[in-house]
């Protein structure tokens, strides 16, 4: 069993190495957490003005590179609580926190905020901002600008003029602006109908002013959203559309740049002009979690992992509690195949997020397979099993029926788990049927595969991407005995996304390749494959082969059961070298 060898990963600069952590450092004074507005008026209708200033003044503080603001993300869970300052400064790691609420009156707008010291609960001042509702364009910066004074925070000409901008006259563009950015921070990017209404506003914004860059920045960065959700030509050519226009109307915007370089990491997939955009923007809005996220992604995309691991980390100081962003470094190290540290984030994880115990399941399949031994998984059956719901009992069995080749009781729970989608789940069934010797429901969950992924293609023949589906369906193939077909699709898939041009997903189709030419009979070059891709990391954010074998998904437990008797994947699979 590995051990921890350091303590933490440490908060690092974006472009170095993560180092060992000593002990935590005292909250600086400059750092703030703002807290979310509470809504006095009395109508739900106007908790998009709570929510759409919380953001906005974020957006503002976040261009100041002497703070450190964190993420709306992390602050969430405590909207309509009355929480101890002490306690959220020392949880999110703090000096201060800014508390507001909104009352709107007719059409009077009323802001109050204040401003408190986490270490001794004092004020460090506290304001009233009064406003015609459709004059409140430049309330943000005024915000910003006191909370800076009052922290003595350094600003730079830049961010002075940062924070002077207005970005529209039209309150009406505004308001409707305001009430996309509401509803859009609270989105799930996979909820395709959650994302019509704020882009319904941007619309409405842009009607009221055809000038307005920022809606056309956030329009954009939505349009990009859709199409890798759901790729079509209609999406992408909106989001190009969008961030074009935001340009034509102000040539400097960093919320410009970001929508260009998501569209060009995840539509046009130019990896060069993604980084350059995303890097620029990463300057100028140093306190953006997501930003450094998104960067984080890009360069692990290019190849470049340590560089991502910082700001991956960065990402995680910035959005603490953010379950969505604090993997990245685990798993860029995990594909990095550095494991003491691994071991050492999952703890850090399992601490930070106690309800949520798969952090624990992570670590201890990572042991077991360092180990080559079942023990691991078996201690956290017996210290877990009863305590953490029967669902994620039924993933610790299923991950020791795995691991002890007991493929029969892992088919019997793979079918009490909702283990994605049909087309995964069936070639995941198929791989251990296989395994089991059960040969005709093998190939009847492998013909479902077919079934699934061909009736999804012909439903949906705009639909551009999809090398996934084109791998589950190339391995599905092979497995039924067409390895010609099988090679066929699994070659333009891996045309479409070559690790010369994606570094992260590039080399878990050459991995899907290889097993294939296997399969096919031209064993030599696919045994030469999998020798090459031992000097390979594995970094996807869905975290491909060895990755995915210690956070679970499908298609990737199919690939290592599907190799498991084959001492040529062994290493690769079981003991890959550290990089």
């Amino acid at each position: 069993v590995v051990t921890p060898a350091t303590p933490a990963i440490a908060a690092v600069t974006p472009t170095s190495s993560p180092a060992p952590a000593t002990a935590p450092a005292a909250p600086l004074r400059k750092s703030i957490a703002v807290l979310p507005f509470e809504n006095l008026s009395g109508r739900p209708d106007d908790a998009y003005l709570a929510d759409g200033l919380q953001e906005e003044i974020l957006n503002s503080l976040a261009r100041v590179r002497d703070l450190k603001v964190i993420s709306r993300t992390s602050v969430m869970e405590y909207r309509g609580k009355a929480p101890n300052v002490r306690e959220v400064g020392q949880r999110l790691g703090v000096g201060t926190v800014l508390e507001g609420s909104v009352r709107r009156e007719g059409n009077t707008l009323r802001l109050t905020v204040q401003l408190i010291d986490t270490r001794d609960d004092t004020h460090l001042f506290a304001a009233n901002y009064d406003r015609d509702v459709n004059k409140v364009l430049e309330l943000q910066s005024a915000v910003a600008r006191q909370i800076t004074e009052a922290l003595t925070a350094t600003l730079t000409r830049k961010e002075r003029g940062e924070l002077d901008r207005v970005a529209t006259n039209s309150g009406d563009a505004y308001d409707r602006y305001l009430r996309a950015v509401a509803l859009y921070v609270q989105r799930d990017l996979h909820d395709q109908e959650a994302l019509k209404v704020p882009k319904q506003l941007l619309e409405e914004a842009i009607r009221f002013d055809p000038s307005y860059a920022d809606a056309y920045a956030l329009l954009s960065q939505i349009n990009t959203w859709t199409y890798l959700d759901s790729p079509s030509p209609a999406a992408a050519a909106a989001a190009k559309d969008a961030f074009e226009r935001a340009f034509a109307n102000d040539p400097d915007l960093p919320e410009a740049m970001l929508a260009r370089g998501l569209y060009t990491l995840y539509v046009s997939k130019d990896r060069e002009r993604a980084l350059t955009d995303l890097q620029a923007v990463a300057e100028r809005r140093p306190n953006s979690a997501e930003i450094h996220n998104v960067l984080g992604f890009a360069l692990r995309r290019s190849g470049r992992m340590d560089e991502a691991i910082g700001h991956f980390v960065r990402a995680w100081e910035l959005a603490p509690l953010d379950r969505s962003i604090s993997p990245g470094p685990l798993q860029t190290l995990l594909a990095l195949r550095r494991f003491p540290e691994v071991i050492v984030q999952t703890e850090l994880l399992a601490k930070r997020f106690p309800e949520f115990p798969n952090f624990h399941l992570v670590r201890a399949k990572l042991q077991s397979y360092l180990a080559n031994s079942s023990e691991p998984l078996r201690t956290i059956l017996r210290d877990r099993g009863s305590t953490s719901g029967p669902e994620f009992r039924r993933e610790i069995e299923l991950a020791l029926a795995e691991f002890e080749g007991r493929y029969v009781d892992a088919i019997r729970l793979v079918e009490e788990l909702p283990i994605e989608a049909p087309g995964v789940r069936s070639l995941y069934l198929g791989s251990l049927y296989h395994s089991a010797g059960d040969v005709s429901r093998a190939e009847e969950n492998f013909r479902q595969v077919e079934k699934f992924i061909g009736e999804m293609r012909q439903n949906s023949p705009t639909r551009e991407g999809g090398e996934d589906e084109l791998s589950i369906l190339a391995l599905a193939q092979s497995m039924l005995g067409r390895h010609a077909e099988a090679l066929a699709n699994i070659e333009v898939a891996y045309a479409a996304n070559p690790e010369s041009r994606d570094a992260t997903n590039g080399p878990h189709l050459a991995l899907i390749r290889s097993l294939i030419l296997v399969r096919a009979g031209r064993t030599q070059e696919g045994y030469a494959e999998v020798a090459r891709l031992l000097r390979v990391p594995f970094g996807s954010p869905t975290n491909r082969f060895l990755v995915a074998l210690v956070f679970g998904t499908g298609l990737d437990r199919a690939i290592a059961t599907l190799t498991q008797d084959d001492p040529h994947f062994d290493e690769l699979v079981k003991r890959p070298p550290r990089l």
